[in-house]
């Protein structure tokens, strides 16, 4: 019945919040990364609205982690990150946006284009509606054509931090590419050879046209008759 159904549900829920907080006990030690902030692109943090908390409690878990970075987000996301930070002066912040629905997926997208976005932390809402559902299918798409680091849910942003830290720690920038390198999707080479091929045969058929001979211009009433429907007495 539903009631059972309920405790299964909490039980699950209780279970996976005792090995989430087991795994991330020692998030809050701080370490030396190798890299400055400045040194490497943005990271963004973005939550729609009811994936805000727990956006709020990945944060407050890996603060020793994320602060590591140059953090960027859409407003309500970058007014959390400053009220748990505080005054912290080791954080450093990149550009900020507006809410996501007023344009800020879209600012991500093109910083994302301006070559200044690393990877993207978005807990994405499956079960709600959004009024900017085609921004955010681009910023997802984008993400996809320049190969950043996109983790769109709590579990493989989780796990993600373990690739995060070590490669900040051990120098690994190798790790992380999207955060120092310009890269792009395997994808985007065949598509430039099959654009790079149409225009080929498009220019030889342009080529092919400007040298036959032009055909003598026809009177309206030849055009007729070549067609059949005129008999000429």
């Amino acid at each position: 019945n539903s009631d059972d159904n309920s405790d299964d549900d909490s039980d699950i829920k209780s279970k996976g919040d005792d090995v989430f907080e087991e795994n991330t006990s020692h998030w809050h030690k701080p370490f030396k990364s190798e890299f400055e902030p400045m040194e490497m692109r943005c990271l963004a943090l973005v939550a729609h609205n009811h994936m805000k908390p727990a956006m709020k409690e990945f944060v407050a878990s890996h603060k020793e982690l994320l602060k590591k970075f140059r953090l960027t987000g859409t407003n309500t996301t970058m007014t959390m990150l400053r009220e748990l930070f505080g005054d912290d002066p080791s954080v450093q912040y990149g550009p900020g946006f507006c809410s996501g629905p007023l344009g800020g997926d879209a600012e991500l997208s093109a910083l994302m284009c301006l070559q200044d976005l690393g990877g993207i932390i978005f807990f994405m809402d499956p079960l709600s509606a959004h009024p900017h559902q085609a921004d955010i299918d681009s910023l997802v798409r984008l993400a996809n054509v320049h190969n950043i680091m996109l983790c769109p849910n709590p579990a493989s942003a989780h796990a993600m931090c373990f690739v995060l830290e070590k490669a900040l720690i051990d120098g690994r920038s190798d790790l992380i590419p999207s955060f120092f390198f310009t890269l792009q999707s395997p994808g985007v080479r065949v598509y430039k050879a099959d654009q790079a091929r149409a225009f080929a045969e498009n220019s030889c058929l342009h080529d092919r046209s400007m040298t036959d001979k032009p055909r003598a211009r026809r009177t309206g009433k030849e055009a007729i008759m070549e067609s059949g429907y005129l008999v000429n007495k």
